[in-house]
């Protein structure tokens, strides 16, 4: 045989063909382990359970008189604990003053002498310029429900001219 020849330019490419159908998927594969959990946050405030309902009663340089001083709205549910009374001029004045504390629901208003929840145990100042009760379970009820109304009758005073009741109370 003789020589080979040269060889010949390299012929047009044909087109694409149609693409074949996908395939079938596979199983899924097995899930990992659960991360730990993270450390739990610290705990929120609960709140103020404890508070006081006060009054000041003020007799304007003047012995204070006797009658009906004010009516207190509360607007939450709480038990009275305690009360504090103290006489409170510029320069405390040893006297005597006995304070009743009424207590009724919001569409009774106003509390009266009949809604008295002192069971004969009022607060009060005897030659005295403070005083407190830190046990009152002897007063007829403690329990105060949101939206009752207290008020405050002088029973009687000899020299005090301003004065501050503190009932100290839980919030239920």
């Amino acid at each position: 045989p003789g020589a080979t020849g040269v060889q010949g330019d390299t012929g047009t490419h044909g087109d694409t063909g149609v693409t074949g159908a996908t395939g079938v998927t596979g199983d899924t594969g097995t899930q990992g382990d659960t991360g730990t959990q993270g450390d739990t946050g610290t705990q929120g405030d609960t709140g103020i359970s404890t508070g006081s309902i006060a009054l000041t009663i003020d007799g304007g340089g003047n012995v204070i008189t006797t009658g009906i001083k004010g009516f207190i709205h509360v607007p939450f549910a709480c038990t009275l604990n305690s009360w504090t009374l103290l006489e409170t001029s510029d320069t405390p004045i040893t006297g005597s003053i006995v304070i009743d504390v009424w207590k009724d629901i919001y569409a009774n208003y106003y509390p009266t002498n009949a809604d008295s929840i002192t069971n004969g145990n009022e607060p009060a100042l005897s030659s005295a310029i403070k005083n407190q009760d830190t046990d009152i379970t002897n007063w007829t009820t403690t329990s105060v429900s949101a939206n009752d109304v207290l008020g405050f009758n002088v029973d009687s005073a000899t020299t005090v001219k301003r004065v501050e009741l503190v009932i100290k109370v839980t919030k239920t």
